[in-house]
């Protein structure tokens, strides 16, 4: 059979693709079969390229239904034409590569696909040890949180602890005097109460410190925000701060990941805390609100009546090791942008009209994701 490819004939060009790191190859829309190679994808396959076909080969390609045209089909006059821009794994080799085609005419009239492989398996392997080390840093965010609510906590568990202690202790000695059982049976219920009152406590804490893969899924906004706020709301008690909770009727579920939310609404509300240490007790009110923006999003916004930011602040607010506070560390607000960022929404600060700051983020709907 008469080989079918057909050589470029021009040599400047043919060195400048022999140069190019990435592999460029040109097949046959109908059969695939590879017409020209440069010498990055030969040098891939360790033999000549030309004639073979190009599906099976070390460069992945998409599947049929990935294609924005199926290459097939392209009539001459469609072209060019882009038919594919993004990024494969080839399983056997276990290499990322980023693969553009497009339809286009060659020297003979016919429709080929012309196609650029970007070896980005470096890129796609710093980027992974990257997402790795923020997860790291959040966590350890959460155990330093964690760590300085550590006494607040402490002694929202020693009060249904010291129920429990004292109703069993009332039914001992009831029993003793002789009562009957059904006597005993409502403090045994106040008793059983005050434990699943203190297990909902400790589930919260080891849900929020505990090491987990980031897990997008769809979430109730209320679920979030009372788990959360339930953390917040004694260090809120003691400082003699109200929590003002507004949510939405009929807000829809949100496709994110639920104690990395948490730990971002932990750490505004926190501030927010901080904030109004020195505000009278007529403004000492954290806002919590939450309604839709837009047809794809959900804004949630934690506002304050404290001191409010500096408009130098405000400009480095995010950036890492910045922070207002004689304790802090400076990294909360670089690890809540990096979670909103993470979750395809944004993070932003305003002053409050009212006096004060608004920390505003936003979070993609559940059902806009899936269309």
């Amino acid at each position: 059979m008469e080989k079918a490819a057909v050589a470029i004939n021009s040599e400047p060009l043919q060195a400048v693709l022999d140069g190019l790191e990435a592999a460029v190859y040109v097949a046959d829309a109908h059969s695939g079969e590879i017409l020209f190679a440069n010498r990055a994808f030969q040098a891939l396959h360790e033999f000549d390229a030309v004639g073979q076909i190009l599906r099976g080969l070390v460069v992945p390609l998409p599947e049929r239904g990935d294609y924005r045209a199926d290459p097939r089909g392209v009539e001459a006059s469609e072209a060019p034409c882009e038919l594919f821009d993004g990024e494969l794994l080839q399983p056997r080799t276990g290499r990322w590569y980023h693969v553009g085609e497009q339809a286009v005419l060659w020297v003979d009239g016919r429709v080929v696909r012309l196609g650029i492989a970007t070896d980005i398996t470096v890129r796609k392997r710093t980027a992974e040890i990257a997402r790795q080390q923020e997860e790291r840093i959040a966590r350890t965010a959460r155990l330093i949180t964690m760590g300085e609510m550590a006494s607040m906590l402490a002694h929202e568990l020693n009060q249904p602890l010291s129920a429990i202690a004292n109703y069993c202790n009332g039914c001992a000695a009831r029993m003793q005097a002789g009562a009957a059982a059904a006597e005993l049976l409502p403090a045994m219920r106040k008793a059983a109460a005050q434990a699943e009152r203190a297990g909902k406590i400790i589930a919260r804490i080891r849900a929020f410190v505990k090491k987990s893969e980031p897990r997008r899924r769809s979430t109730p906004v209320a679920a979030i925000l009372e788990d959360a706020l339930a953390l917040v709301e004694i260090d809120a008690r003691r400082r003699g701060i109200r929590l003002s909770v507004e949510v939405a009727s009929g807000l829809p579920d949100v496709h994110a990941d639920q104690i990395m939310i948490e730990q971002v609404l932990l750490n505004l509300t926190r501030n927010g805390f901080d904030a109004m240490n020195d505000a009278p007790d007529d403004a000492r009110v954290l806002r919590v609100r939450a309604r839709t923006r837009g047809e794809r999003f959900v804004e949630i916004a934690v506002i304050d009546r404290g001191h409010g930011i500096g408009e130098e602040d405000m400009e480095r607010l995010f950036q890492p090791f910045i922070t207002t506070r004689d304790e802090g560390m400076g990294i909360g607000l670089t690890i809540c942008r990096s979670i909103i960022e993470f979750h395809d929404g944004h993070l932003t600060a305003e002053l409050n009209p009212e006096g004060g700051t608004i920390f505003t983020f936003t979070l993609p709907i559940e059902e806009a994701i899936r269309e």
